[in-house]
């Protein structure tokens, strides 16, 4: 029998009123996420203003990089905190003034230099992701000892699917009216408008998380010192072989997680696509999330969640294919000028099915096996692996003007393949921790 400090918490009992509050936060998270979206809005915006590819590689660097980074020294104080709540709120109040940074830089921006506008805006989303990292291990902490793992799936669909709806119903209009010809406001300050549309939705999100009743808390007896803290985590990554092929499939899958913020890059300096096809490619990517969240949802309480990572990794080799195929064709200057567009918007629509299927997958798999008392460390130490990813993005927007998309969508698809081909590794954490042999 599993000690009991080593415990998950992959039976807990539901607590419907965090798992309600819960839901309002991921649906109003979801219209913030969306206004100003990491893989269509806010390269262009970094793409306009520093007139590069390299620029839509730094936003996704920092992205990774604050997150992870901050995840991985961080993990090991969070496991001997007894209570989450307080972290995340004061966690999330920094992420406002971040934003709201961010914000003022893009819409105090007039006759000022671009460079300038764009170190103050990166400055600031930098310090959100920093934030947004520590808050993060908190909300998941928090969300393990309230929603038993047979009801994950229906909390990330809950999240998702009404985010989406709501997303489509405010975030893809503003998107339209603020990036197309009739937007009230010139460049940057569009964008400006709608990062404070995606301020006012986080407010509201944390806020709905905030007020979550904390069950009780499963913290370690001591703080680990940040050698001892690694030392564990190889000790953890040799020892146990769900959580180290979980490693192995999330840098594989990491890998490609560079290439699709390029896919609007690819419309806009390739296919000589207008603005305002971000809110278009933003609407099929919303509804392909939003049909597939339910279906993953479905997979993961009713299978699994190694049934959801395996479905993931062959989705994304449609998406990348897609885009190759698309970036194929524009170098041939076919003559049907229209098909690199509908590939194009295949690609976003199967970016969009990708998304919905790691969040839901990876997400739930990594609280299945990590044990209640060290799952902070779990999670951080588990992001330590995925670090130097973050710097591929850069590596990414240094190569595009180079040597062109194909090779790059290409080389996603490839590493696509050989994730689908080790997730069929993976084992299914319900049949050990629920088969009722004493191991949960």
């Amino acid at each position: 029998m599993a000690a009991a400090k080593d415990r998950t918490d992959i039976a807990v009992p539901l607590q419907r009123r965090n798992f309600f509050l819960n839901v309002i936060n991921g649906a109003l998270s979801m219209v913030a996420m969306r206004v100003a979206d990491a893989d269509t809005v806010l390269p262009l915006l970094v793409l306009k203003l520093a007139g590069a590819e390299w620029a839509i590689g730094l936003v996704q660097a920092i992205q990774g990089f604050g997150r992870v980074a901050t995840q991985v020294f961080v993990a090991r104080l969070m496991d001997a905190v007894s209570r989450k709540m307080p972290v995340y709120i004061w966690g999330s109040v920094g992420r406002v003034l971040a934003l709201c940074v961010s914000a003022a830089a893009l819409l105090l921006s007039h006759g000022r230099n671009p460079t300038i506008v764009l170190v103050v805006f990166l400055g600031g989303y930098f310090v959100w992701m920093l934030l947004n990292g520590v808050t993060e291990l908190a909300w998941m902490d928090v969300t393990a000892r309230s929603v038993p793992t047979t009801r994950r799936g229906s909390l990330m669909t809950g999240r998702k699917f009404i985010g989406l709806i709501l997303a489509m119903l405010i975030a893809a209009p503003l998107v339209n009216y603020y990036l197309g010809p009739a937007s009230p406001r010139e460049f940057p300050a569009n964008y400006g408008m709608l990062l404070i549309v995606n301020i006012l939705f986080f407010g509201l999100a944390w806020v709905a998380f905030a007020v979550i009743r904390e069950p009780a808390p499963h913290a370690a007896n001591r703080t680990l010192t940040l050698r001892h803290h690694f030392a564990r985590g190889l000790r953890v990554f040799r020892r146990d072989t769900m959580y180290r092929d979980l490693v192995w499939m999330r840098l594989l899958m990491g890998l490609t997680q560079a290439f699709p913020a390029f896919f609007i890059a690819f419309g806009k300096l390739s296919l000589n696509l207008p603005d305002q096809w971000a809110a278009l490619f933003l609407s099929i990517k919303l509804v392909s999330e939003m049909i597939s969240s339910i279906a993953f949802g479905r997979i993961s309480d009713k299978l699994g969640n190694r049934a959801v990572i395996v479905t993931t990794a062959f989705v994304a080799l449609g998406t990348f294919s897609m885009a190759a195929a698309a970036a194929w064709l524009n170098t041939r200057g076919t003559a049907d000028s229209a098909l690199p567009i509908v590939l194009l918007g295949g690609a976003f629509c199967g970016y969009g099915l990708l998304q919905s299927g790691r969040e839901t997958g990876e997400f739930n798999y990594l609280l299945d096996i990590a044990p209640a008392a060290k799952r902070p460390s779990y999670i951080g130490f588990g992001n330590a692996f995925l670090l130097p990813l973050s710097l591929l993005p850069l590596i990414v927007g240094w190569v595009a003007p180079k040597t062109g998309y194909l090779p790059l969508f290409g080389f996603a698809a490839l590493v696509s393949l050989i994730a689908g081909l080790v997730s069929i590794r993976l084992r299914e954490p319900r049949d050990t921790l629920l088969n009722g042999n004493g191991e949960q």
